[in-house]
């Protein structure tokens, strides 16, 4: 079944990083993202933006194609089979597997989930159109059976400059504290005003949503 050892030992050394680079935690990003920063590599075309060519996920695509090439080449029977499977196993199984430990070996923070693009903020002024208040309708699922309380701040996408004045109007003047009951999807209101003047432009109603939060407890940091 196996035509050359060392190749099959370079490929599954390979697939092994490819699923490990491809870990989304603590972040909703994968690992590859913060190995990237790490070295002072660009992650995208346009760091400010985070839009343009995506370096990091085409550097992991690259080494997953090479790690299935070294598998097949490896192998005399079945090989294509093998080569799928590993294929599948890589790109689904790191969410899987963070999914089951959020379930069982994780707490805190650390077994809540995000569903970005089931939240949403709506704003809107006053009658005399002097203060906007915006409120939002956060996702979460606390994936443990204790309740978990935690800091949320709104992240502003960059490149959504004209909408930026609304979500960092939310996180203001203080992070909200948020408590989630025990396991369970559950939707969270938070809600927030500013006077028009303050702003940098003219802002009278807005709607957003698939935008991304940070969560904080104890000092610790997750982006989702």
């Amino acid at each position: 079944m196996i035509r050359e050892r060392s190749l099959l030992i370079k490929g599954l050394i390979f697939l092994l990083a490819v699923f490990i680079l491809d870990i989304p935690f603590p972040n909703s990003a994968p690992l590859i993202n913060s190995v990237f920063s790490f070295l002072g590599l660009p992650i995208y075309g346009n760091e400010e933006t985070m839009t343009g060519f995506y370096y990091a996920n085409n550097a992991w695509a690259i080494m997953l194609l090479i790690s299935l090439f070294l598998l097949y080449k490896s192998l005399n029977r079945h090989r294509l089979k093998l080569t799928i499977l590993a294929a599948f196993i890589v790109t689904s199984g790191p969410g899987f597997m963070i999914e089951v430990m959020q379930k069982t070996v994780l707490s805190g923070m650390y077994a809540v989930s995000y569903d970005a693009e089931n939240s949403n903020c709506t704003f809107e002024t006053n009658k005399r159109e002097t203060i906007l208040t915006g409120n939002c309708k956060l996702s979460f699922e606390n994936n443990r059976s204790k309740p978990v309380t935690f800091e949320v701040a709104i992240d502003k996408p960059a490149f959504f400059e004209d909408e930026q004045p609304f979500l960092q109007m939310m996180n203001k003047p203080k992070l909200h504290t948020v408590t989630l009951e025990s396991k369970g999807y559950q939707t969270v209101e938070i809600t927030s005003s500013i006077k028009v003047a303050d702003l940098p432009s003219e802002l009278y109603i807005g709607e957003m949503n698939g935008f991304h939060v940070n969560i904080y407890q104890n000092g610790k940091k997750r982006y989702l």
